[in-house]
C-alpha cells in the first residue's frame, strides 16, 4: 500500500513507520495547550474527495481528508515519526503464545482507551476492530490491498469481562505486524451494518480460506456487501461517522470538502493522556483549486492556510514575492514520494525486459531532475528509501543513453523495416510498430514536463510515444485494474521497513491487488524478506529483490522530489515528513489573531 495513488489511513502509517524526523512548528508542540483553538484551515488540494469510506477504492486525496473522520488504534506522531497511541492505552508487545488454541503463535494484547466513544454515545470496542476486520476479509468487498497485509493474521478474541479487550494472534513474524494492526480504520458496527447482517458470522470464517465460496453465497453478506458500497457511506453526511473529532459537513465533487468540529467530543477528555488525539481548529476546508495563478491569488487575499504540490518553478517563484513571504512560510524537505514511468509487462510489446531496459535508457534525467523539478528533486534506483541502509546503492543507475535504447531494441528485434523512423517487429502474426500510450495525470505542470520530453526523446530511439492525458481518478482506476501500456505516476517512499508485497509480489496482481505492472520475478525473495526478523539477513534480501526489480525494469524512476508546502503564519502549525506533510487538525491560530 504506497503512495500518491495508495495512502489509505492504515497504509500512509505504515509508510511513515519509523522514519528520522523532519519536522517544522511556527510556536507550541501539539501537546501544548497553549494557543487559540478554534478557527479555520484552509487546506488546498489537487484532487477530488471521491469517497469518504476508505475501504473503498480511492485516491489519496479521499483519504488523508478520511483521516480526519476515522480514528485508528495508533497514529504517526509528526516530530518523532514513531507510532504513538490514539484508541488504545499503549503500543502492545510482541509475546509468543505457550498454550491454549494459538500456541505456538505470536500475540499483541490491545486495550482501547476508556473514554474512547462513538457518536452514539455507545463505547468503542474490541469488537468493533473485528467488525472492521471482517470488512477487509469480506470477499465481496474490494478491500484486497488491505489483505495483503494480513495474510498471517491468525485470529482475533474479544475479552468478555472487558470488551475493551482484544488480542490479536498472528501465525509467524511479519515485519510489519504491528503497524498492520495499528493502521486499521476502525469502524461502528452499528452506523455501517445497520440490519447486523455479519453478526451471526464469526470472524474466523472470514480468515478461513476455505469458507470463502460459502461467505459469497450468504444472503446476509451479499446484503452487507452491496449496502456498505452504496453512496451513503461515501457522501452522505448522515451516513458516515467514525471516532474523530470531526464530522462532515459537505462534499461536493470538485468544488471541495468541509468537516466540522464536533460538538462535546469524547477525546477532549483523553488528549492528555494521548497527546495526538488533540484537534484545534473548528473548521477544515478542503479546497480543489488546479489553476497555480488562482492558488497566487487565493494566497494574496489569506484564502488559503496550506498549498502542497505547487510547481518547483511557481514555488520558487512565489517563494521570491515579498507580499507572500509576509504571511507565509515556505518550506522544502525530504522526499516521501517519488515518480515513477510504469509498464505493463503483460502487453506484447512490453514483454521482453530489453524493450523495458530500452525504454529506461530514453529517459533525459538530467532534464527531469533540473528543469521539471527546479533542482527540487533527487535520484533514485529503486522503491526504497536510499537514506535506509538495506538501499541498493551499488545499482548501476540507468542513464540517459539512445545508443543504447537502439541496441537493446535491436537485439530483442525491434527494427525499423518500412523507413518511418518507428522500429517494429512481426508480434502474432503481424507486424507491429513499437507505439505505446502513456497515461499521465496532465492536470499537473510537472507530468505534462515529464511525459512531453519522454515523447520526445524515445522518438529518437525510434519508439512513438502517445500521450494520454487524464485526471487523476481514471489513471488511478484504469492502472488499477492493469488496463494501460505505459504510465507516470507517484508512489510512496517508504521510510520504514518496505513491504514490496503488495506492488511487486504475483499473488497483488491487479485488479485484485496493486500490482499493477504484472511483475512477478521476485516471488520467493519477497516473501523472505516479510518473514525475517533478522536485520542482516533481511537487508541482504532487501538488496537481492532491488537487483531483480533493477533488471527487470517494470518501472522507470524518474525522480524523488523534495516536499514543497507553504503555510500561514498567522497559525502555530506542525508540518511533517509523514505525508501529506501537514497535521491540519493540529493548527492553532496565534494569540493575536
Amino acid at each position: 500500500m504506497k503512495n500518491a495513488l495508495l495512502c489509505v489511513r492504515g497504509l500512509v502509517m505504515l509508510s511513515a513507520a519509523l522514519f528520522s524526523l523532519i519536522f517544522a512548528s511556527c510556536g507550541d508542540e501539539p501537546n501544548t495547550p497553549a494557543g487559540q483553538t478554534g478557527g479555520t484551515v484552509t487546506v488546498r488540494m489537487d484532487g477530488a474527495v471521491s469517497t469518504l469510506n476508505p475501504y473503498l477504492p480511492a485516491t489519496g486525496y479521499s483519504r488523508y481528508v478520511a483521516m480526519r473522520l476515522f480514528h485508528t488504534l495508533a497514529e504517526i506522531d509528526p516530530k518523532t515519526l514513531e507510532l504513538q497511541p490514539m484508541l488504545i492505552k499503549k503500543i502492545p508487545t510482541k509475546r509468543e503464545v505457550k498454550d491454549g488454541p494459538y500456541a505456538g503463535s505470536l500475540a499483541y494484547d490491545f486495550e482501547i482507551l476508556d473514554e474512547a466513544k462513538w457518536d452514539n454515545g455507545t463505547p468503542v470496542t474490541g469488537n468493533d476492530m473485528a467488525f472492521s476486520l471482517k470488512v477487509i476479509f469480506h470477499p465481496g468487498l474490494p478491500t484486497d490491498v488491505y489483505r495483503g497485509f494480513f495474510q498471517y493474521l491468525k485470529g482475533l478474541e474479544v475479552d468478555p469481562a472487558n470488551p475493551k479487550k482484544f488480542t490479536a494472534y498472528f501465525s509467524q513474524y511479519y515485519i510489519l505486524m504491528i503497524e498492520t494492526m495499528c493502521g486499521v480504520p476502525v469502524y461502528p458496527a452499528y452506523n455501517y451494518d445497520r440490519n447486523n447482517s455479519l453478526a451471526n458470522i464469526p470472524l474466523s470464517d472470514f480468515l478461513d480460506k476455505t469458507k470463502t465460496e460459502q461467505i459469497k453465497a450468504n444472503p446476509a453478506a451479499q446484503a452487507f456487501a452491496k449496502e456498505f458500497q452504496d453512496p451513503k457511506f461515501s457522501n452522505d453526511k448522515n451516513f458516515i461517522s467514525g471516532s474523530g473529532p470531526y464530522r462532515l459537513e459537505s462534499t461536493d465533487g470538485d468544488q471541495g470538502t468541509t468537516l466540522v468540529r464536533k460538538e462535546n467530543w469524547w477525546g477532549d477528555a483523553a488528549v492528555s493522556k494521548n497527546p495526538i488525539l488533540a484537534a484545534y481548529p473548528s473548521k477544515l476546508v478542503y479546497k480543489i483549486v488546479l489553476d497555480e495563478a488562482a492558488i497566487e491569488n487565493l494566497l494574496k487575499t489569506d484564502a488559503l492556510d496550506v498549498v502542497t504540490n505547487l510547481t518547483p518553478a511557481k514555488f520558487q517563484e512565489m517563494k521570491q514575492n515579498a507580499t507572500l513571504t509576509g504571511k507565509y512560510d515556505f518550506h522544502t524537505y525530504g522526499a516521501t514520494q517519488y515518480s515513477r514511468w510504469a509498464f505493463n509487462m503483460r502487453n506484447p510489446k512490453l514483454s521482453d525486459k530489453r524493450v523495458r531496459q530500452a525504454l529506461a535508457h530514453v529517459v533525459d534525467y538530467d532534464y527531469m531532475l533540473n528543469s521539471v523539478m527546479q533542482g527540487l528533486a533527487q535520484r533514485i534506483n529503486s522503491p526504497v528509501n536510499p537514506a535506509k541502509p538495506f538501499y541498493a546503492k551499488e545499482l548501476e543507475a540507468y542513464d540517459y543513453n539512445i545508443d543504447k535504447a537502439k541496441s537493446l531494441l535491436a537485439e530483442a528485434g525491434w527494427k525499423d523495416t518500412d523507413g518511418n523512423g518507428i522500429v517494429d517487429k512481426v508480434l502474432n502474426g503481424k507486424k507491429t510498430d513499437l507505439t505505446l500510450d502513456l497515461m499521465t495525470g496532465i492536470k499537473a505542470k510537472v507530468n505534462e514536463l515529464a511525459s512531453n520530453s519522454i515523447q520526445e526523446t524515445a522518438l529518437r530511439a525510434g519508439i512513438k510515444i502517445n500521450i494520454v492525458g487524464v485526471d487523476i481518478a481514471k489513471l488511478h482506476a484504469e492502472t488499477g485494474k492493469g488496463q494501460f501500456e505505459t504510465a507516470i505516476y507517484g508512489a510512496a517512499l517508504d521510510p520504514g521497513l518496505v513491504e514490496l508485497y503488495q506492488s511487486y509480489h504475483s499473488a497483488s496482481l491487479a485488479p485484485n491487488g496493486d500490482n499493477r505492472t504484472g511483475f512477478t520475478q521476485g516471488d520467493s525473495v519477497i516473501v523472505a524478506i516479510r518473514t525475517t526478523e533478522d536485520e542482516a539477513t533481511r537487508n541482504a534480501l532487501y538488496r537481492k529483490a532491488q537487483a531483480i526489480i533493477h533488471e527487470e525494469v517494470p518501472e522507470v524512476y524518474l525522480y524523488a522530489p523534495l516536499q514543497r508546502i507553504v503555510v500561514a503564519k498567522r497559525f502555530d502549525y506542525v508540518i511533517t515528513a509523514n505525508r501529506p506533510g501537514y497535521y491540519e487538525q493540529l493548527f492553532k491560530l496565534k494569540q493575536n489573531q
